[in-house]
């Protein structure tokens, strides 16, 4: 058994290759996300549990986590659609995974190179303006 470290995870496999048993568990993941926003949208409670259930042991058997998801805004999104099943309120579960979902279409904040910009100088000083960087 070997393991290796991912920013803080322990991911434990038989697998010689960690990094194959951590895309094929990505690869696996994938589809059960998918499944569970089809339940959540047709408003099947029951499926969506189920899914979700699913979901959480994919999570403790490849990550040793509760939730299969290795960034936290996304772990904490699949926890407020459990919180939600769990009570029955099929309408948080769906705002939650909305939440879920919008993490992966919004891509992270560049880290492109500052920009110069200008800013005008108070009206009772000389200068024409200021250069800053941004």
């Amino acid at each position: 058994m070997s393991t290796v470290s991912l920013t803080n995870l322990s991911l434990s496999t038989t697998s010689p290759n960690p990094v194959t048993n951590l895309q094929t568990y990505f690869k696996e993941r994938y589809p059960e996300i998918q499944q569970l926003g089809k339940d959540l949208k047709s408003g099947n409670l029951a499926a969506a549990q189920q899914d979700y259930n699913k979901l959480e042991a994919l999570g403790n058997n490849v990550l040793h986590k509760d939730n299969p998801f290795l960034r936290s805004d996304r772990g904490s999104d699949f926890n407020a659609i459990g919180s939600a099943l769990q009570s029955g309120d099929i309408g948080g579960a769906q705002q939650a995974y909305a939440a879920l979902e919008s993490t992966y279409l919004h891509k992270p904040a560049s880290t492109a190179s500052p920009a110069a910009a200008t800013v005008p100088a108070a009206s009772n000083t000389s200068g024409s303006g200021v250069s800053v960087i941004a």
